[in-house]
């Protein structure tokens, strides 16, 4: 199984070392992307993301700092990114995120608090320059979902898939197309269900697939078996990853 998304330099190392998982470790900004890298160096199962995230948009950004790190091997795609609102600084960050994205050829992860319609008006400008798309912890409508799978987008399922009022969301998931769904954790952020409002750990990902599972009326077995072979394929991970 794979935790498409996670920041494990913000949980503790004793809650996820040793997992029988595989995790993308996504950085936020300068610091945390190389804590990403160091712990993909350190733990065989881990691997980075480099990027800039909406609220760290105060730093100053050197891109070419990101671009040196892309060039560590363990680097899988460019992200967290993405918009918190539709401020033309944001979306210049955004842009000069997806503008790595195109120089390494790497995948984009993207992180939208209802912003979708700015978030797609950017993507689609730039979808033919784009090798893939994961839209991360995804809470969009039917009719957005259809939007950003037709742009060819993974869309990744987290803890908020499992609350309790998460019943528009799950009749989402039912209908998204399997070659498209990841599932994710966003550790050590929205722990699901029963565990809510504690701290969230990679572990915690066999809780979003069984209740996508559930929701998609197959066996964990086959939602770790997609969710896999779809992230194996987005970020180029290991083939030998792929479950059955």
């Amino acid at each position: 199984m794979i935790d498409a998304h996670c920041h494990l330099y913000e949980v503790p190392e004793e809650m996820w070392a040793g997992l029988d998982l595989q995790m993308i470790c996504c950085g936020a900004d300068f610091e945390s992307s190389e804590k990403a890298i160091e712990l993909a160096q350190k733990h065989s199962n881990v691997w980075a993301t480099v990027g800039v995230h909406p609220e760290e948009m105060s730093k100053e950004l050197d891109s070419s700092l990101l671009l040196r790190m892309t060039k560590e091997p363990k680097v899988v795609a460019i992200g967290e990114c993405g918009l918190d609102s539709d401020s033309e600084e944001e979306v210049q960050l955004f842009k000069v995120n997806i503008e790595l994205a195109k120089e390494t050829g790497l995948p984009l992860v993207v992180h939208c608090r209802n912003q979708f319609k700015k978030v797609y008006s950017v993507l689609s400008a730039k979808r033919e320059v784009l090798r893939g798309i994961q839209m991360h912890c995804w809470t969009g409508d039917q009719e957005w979902t259809k939007k950003f799978v037709g742009l060819g987008c993974y869309i990744s399922f987290g803890g908020i898939l499992t609350f309790k009022n998460s019943h528009d969301l799950r009749a989402v998931a039912s209908a998204v197309p399997e070659d498209r769904l990841l599932i994710e954790t966003d550790s050590p952020y929205l722990a699901p269900e029963p565990l809510r409002g504690s701290v969230n750990n990679p572990a915690n990902v066999r809780l979003v697939a069984k209740v996508l599972a559930e929701t998609r009326g197959v066996s964990i077995d086959t939602i770790d078996k997609i969710t896999t072979e779809n992230a194996v394929k987005l970020f180029k991970l290991d083939p030998s990853l792929h479950s059955g």
